[in-house]
């Protein structure tokens, strides 16, 4: 069973993805916003995150690089979810260190074959 840490400031939709990965025989913990969620990365050390691109009004990608730079974290996948057109915003999540991107909403296919690439179950 994978740990996933779902960042999005939207309860609805972190409630949805928790939902999804408990389907999927996954372990969920979620976050609100980027001080949260590296509270809760560095605390929690999950397999994988995926956050929304932009939270609470404003871009996320400098907390992916914080993560992807800091040496308990580091290790730890991220994929990004945006409501925005993926084209604009794709590139610029991925320089931030982002594994992959995808637009809101997630289908639930897409969410599966991340899940089985970047957290498969121990």
């Amino acid at each position: 069973m994978a740990n996933i840490l779902f960042v999005d400031d939207e309860p609805l939709t972190r409630k949805l993805l928790t939902q999804a990965a408990t389907i999927l025989g996954h372990k969920s913990i979620t976050a609100a916003n980027e001080a949260e969620a590296i509270r809760l990365a560095n605390s929690d050390l999950p397999d994988l995150i995926v956050t929304d691109v932009n939270l609470n009004g404003k871009r996320s990608l400098g907390m992916i690089d914080q993560l992807h730079n800091a040496p308990g974290t580091k290790q730890i996948p991220i994929v990004t979810l945006s409501a925005m057109n993926l084209s604009d915003i794709q590139a610029e999540a991925k320089a931030s260190g982002a594994v992959a991107s995808f637009e809101k909403p997630i289908r639930l296919q897409n969410l599966l074959e991340v899940i089985a690439e970047y957290a498969p179950k121990n």
